[in-house]
């Protein structure tokens, strides 16, 4: 019974494959579905970040995630607030998540490999000083729901603390942010 339900799987997928414009190649029997990799846990993540770029006014810094552990998946935004001192007391307000409404994709890390998101700093020039009130930042606290609790990372910036002058991204495959 065992290879009837695997012959029937292949045939199904080969059928699929077939449908879409594709091909697909069955050797042997194929499994009906294989385990998922587990959710990233806050322990087995690192965060760090990269070298800034400039762009038009905004400098962008990777902030880098590397797992440490097993295998595991992660996805989604990280939160990101601007701190100053060994307290690491808030400094304006958090940044901004360009990405909202699209879809997270969900990245497997294998131990030792990392994934990415694009943070950028708007140059706190580009706003007048009483809207803007800029003031420095000794690092950020970064936190990405479950599989991150809140991590400081020492980047020392300058943030308006009257407006959000600050944004995160997506979660993208590579250490470059992009």
């Amino acid at each position: 019974m065992k290879s009837m339900k695997s012959a029937i799987v292949a045939v199904a997928l080969s059928v699929s494959g077939l449908v879409a414009g594709g091909s697909l190649t069955v050797i042997g029997p194929v499994a009906a579905s294989a385990a998922p990799a587990k959710n990233c846990v806050s322990a087995q993540i690192t965060v760090t970040h990269g070298a800034s770029q400039g762009t038009a006014g905004t400098i962008y810094y990777p902030l880098v995630f590397t797992n440490t552990g097993a295998t595991c998946a992660i996805f989604g935004a990280p939160t990101v607030q601007p701190v100053v001192g060994s307290a690491h007391r808030k400094v304006g307000p958090m940044a901004r998540n360009l990405s909202m409404g699209e879809m997270p994709a969900r990245h497997v890390i294998a131990k030792g490999q990392s994934v990415s998101v694009a943070f950028g700093v708007v140059e706190t020039g580009n706003y007048t000083p009483s809207t803007c009130v800029a003031r420095s930042a000794s690092g950020v606290m970064v936190a990405l729901g479950d599989f991150v609790h809140p991590t400081y990372v020492h980047l020392a910036i300058i943030v308006c603390t009257k407006r959000i002058s600050i944004t995160t991204r997506l979660i993208t495959a590579g250490t470059t942010g992009n």
